[in-house]
């Protein structure tokens, strides 16, 4: 029994087995991965307080800004060229290693240069250097994903995550223990992804001996003729981090505590449209030609997304303090407006991530790059209106407008080159969810313990489906069946 499950789950043998393992792999390693970050950021905000945990949050997202650029969209580049089952799958490999690393010793220098001398917040030497090398150690670990990500091995990445999560969680609360200071949750991070990069570098070194070190013109350019659009659209994940910078030079670190608070509770939302988009959207690349099939899959994926997203949001607006304070404490309470406010992103984040993903099956993400600069601007601009009157929530409102922004733009503009219709499909899960809403109200009326009333509200939404005969579940077996 153990060598059939061994041999199921470590090997690839065809298609349909393939795609089971790896998608079981990816779920398991996203799941008990954010489940253990949980677990630190639970401790670890406890432990350092709003000012401390805003240190953390601050000089994390600060010195990113100096490796924002360090992909380069080469990892998405990678995996492409090397799933091509060819003689030159590894022909653009040296070459993107080593615009990789001199990316990353310029902004590696930099940082420590330019970041402890800036900045409204002191951050000592010491702070960024331990971020900077955990930037480093992520980029390396995530381009070393991107080529086992072309091998179908799903469960090295899965039991990667797993590593530095676990890694992080323990070496972070051995340490907070001993010194409850953001330099020692900033040093669980780094030795925690230093081990995991390792771990995926070993994984893949068949790949990277033997290869011809050498840089071609040629291939640079290729490289980056595929790649300067990614680079456009990866600031739409800087956002969070680009609010917590101007937090920090607006406002405070207890406020950059709080809207950190926030953003991890989202971040953890954001399994469920990743795992569907990871599972299903694959799909859409085997009728990449057929419009009108794509479009009929890609109306029902969204439908399933929408189906989860909508009762979320409801749901994390009306228990917004109740969540705070069971999961962070009562020093924390004051970020209940905050994560209130930042729920209403799930409605923009949600669809987006399949938005994304569908814009790089047709290869049109140059067409897109509008849309996200128009939304950092704009949460720039407001940033700079709302921070000032309203801190933390403020920045979480200017967010949130900016992802609406890019989410419907790129609703707009895909539906051009792939027909679907989602709306009007979306009538009985918004019915659904409004009763749901008013039992909600209702339940908390007569005073009912909030996690019973979420277990109620749940099982009443689902059975208003089935009442409804909404179809979307029953759709999402079927793709999957048909996967």
């Amino acid at each position: 029994m153990f060598a059939k499950l061994k041999n199921f789950f470590l090997e690839n043998h065809n298609t349909r087995q393939t795609f089971i393992k790896n998608t079981a792999w990816l779920f398991v390693g996203e799941v008990l991965g954010r489940l253990l970050k949980l677990a630190i950021v639970i401790f670890a905000t406890r432990k350092l307080g709003v000012e401390g945990w805003g240190v953390f949050s601050y000089a994390m997202a600060y010195v990113s800004i100096f490796f924002i650029l360090g992909d380069f969209g080469i990892n998405t580049f990678i995996t492409k060229e090397m799933s091509k089952d060819n003689s030159s799958k590894y022909k653009y490999l040296p070459t993107a290693i080593i615009i990789r690393l001199f990316l990353l010793g310029l902004f590696f220098l930099t940082a420590v240069l330019i970041a402890p001398n800036v900045g409204k917040i002191d951050l000592s030497l010491g702070l960024v250097l331990v971020f900077a090398v955990f930037s480093v150690s992520e980029s390396i670990r995530e381009f070393a994903m991107s080529v086992n990500r072309s091998l179908q091995k799903m469960e090295v990445e899965g039991f990667s995550k797993i590593l530095i999560s676990l890694s992080i969680t323990v070496i972070g609360i051995f340490l907070l223990i001993k010194n409850a200071d953001p330099i020692s949750l900033g040093i669980a991070y780094m030795v925690g992804s230093i081990i995991s990069t390792f771990y995926i570098l070993w994984s893949i070194r068949k790949e990277l001996r033997g290869l011809k070190w050498s840089f071609s013109k040629e291939n640079y350019k290729t490289i980056y003729s595929f790649s300067w659009p990614i680079v456009i659209m990866g600031f739409f994940g800087f956002l969070f981090s680009l609010d917590s910078i101007m937090l920090g030079q607006m406002k405070s670190a207890s406020e950059v505590g709080l809207y950190a608070m926030g953003q991890r509770v989202i971040a953890l939302t954001s399994i469920i449209p990743g795992f569907i988009a990871s599972s299903l959207l694959p799909i859409l690349s085997k009728y990449e030609n057929e419009k009108e099939k794509s479009g009929k899959i890609f109306e029902k994926i969204m439908t399933i997304v929408l189906a989860v997203g909508i009762p979320l949001t409801v749901g994390g607006v009306f228990f917004s303090k109740e969540i705070v304070m069971l999961v962070f404490g009562s020093d924390y309470l004051a970020g209940g407006p905050v994560l209130q406010v930042l729920m209403i992103s799930i409605l923009a984040t949600f669809p987006n991530v399949l938005l994304i993903n569908l814009i790089f099956s047709k290869n049109l993400q140059k067409l897109f790059i509008a849309a996200t600069s128009l939304g950092v601007l704009l949460n720039i601009g407001l940033n700079f209106w709302l921070i000032p009157k309203y801190g933390a929530v403020g920045a979480a409102a200017s967010t949130v407008f900016a992802e609406i922004i890019i989410m419907a733009t790129n609703w707009r503009r895909i539906k051009k080159f792939v027909p679907f219709s989602v709306i009007p499909k979306l009538a009985k899960i918004i019915l659904a969810t409004i009763i749901m809403a008013g039992l909600i109200l209702l339940l908390k009326s007569f005073g009912i313990n909030f996690i019973l009333i979420i277990i109620v509200s749940i099982i009443i939404y689902i059975v208003l489906l089935k009442i409804l005969k909404e179809p979307v579940f029953k759709e999402g077996i079927a793709i999957i069946k048909t996967r």
